[in-house]
């Protein structure tokens, strides 16, 4: 049986107002823009390594909710996306990461090794995870606000994603208020 549409408009509204009352939750969001770029370009790598940046950081500058540790850890959980590059992704990010600089310093690039995360990544099935299920809802409410279908605008479920500015970690990015680092 399939659920009726706007009943699952519905949920989708519901999920994201539960998600925005998480105090302790904070979310990282990436866009990579594919236009212009070249067929080889690695969307994969790209993205995944500017989302471990982003949580290293996070995790170094104690920008987290409910911080008092000395030193904050993390794990990473994804879905089963490409489980051995992300793993060997994440172990070169720990000898060896090149990021650029914040507008502010100038041009060029400094080393960022990924330090604080504890562990190989974690792979589990979405469909058993609630949490990545809600990750999932993150990511597809802010490609409805950037490319929403008919439906959706028609709807207002375009601006969703709006829903979850209290979880977002809204300075992750010198130019978006969302905090969302597009690439």
């Amino acid at each position: 049986m399939r659920i009726p549409r706007n009943d699952r408009l519905s949920i989708l509204r519901f999920l994201a107002d539960q998600l925005s009352c998480m105090t302790d939750l904070r979310l990282l969001n990436i866009v990579v823009d594919k236009r212009g770029k070249a067929p080889d370009y690695d969307v994969f790598e790209t993205a995944w390594s500017a989302l471990l940046q982003c949580f290293e950081q996070a995790l170094e500058s104690k920008n987290l909710p409910s911080s008092t540790n000395p030193r904050d850890w993390g794990l990473i959980l994804p879905d089963y996306t490409d489980t051995k590059k992300l793993t060997r992704l994440l172990r070169r990010m720990r000898l060896y990461t090149l990021a650029p600089n914040e507008p502010a310093y100038g041009p060029g690039c400094r080393d960022t090794l990924v330090s604080n995360v504890v562990e190989d990544p974690y792979f589990k099935r979405s469909d058993h995870s609630y949490f990545i299920q809600s990750c999932d809802l993150a990511a597809y409410l802010l490609y409805q606000e950037l490319s929403p279908c008919a439906y959706m605008r028609r709807k207002g479920g375009h601006r969703y994603f709006r829903r979850l500015q209290s979880i977002l970690c809204a300075n992750r990015s010198t130019s978006d208020p969302s905090g969302v680092l597009r690439l």
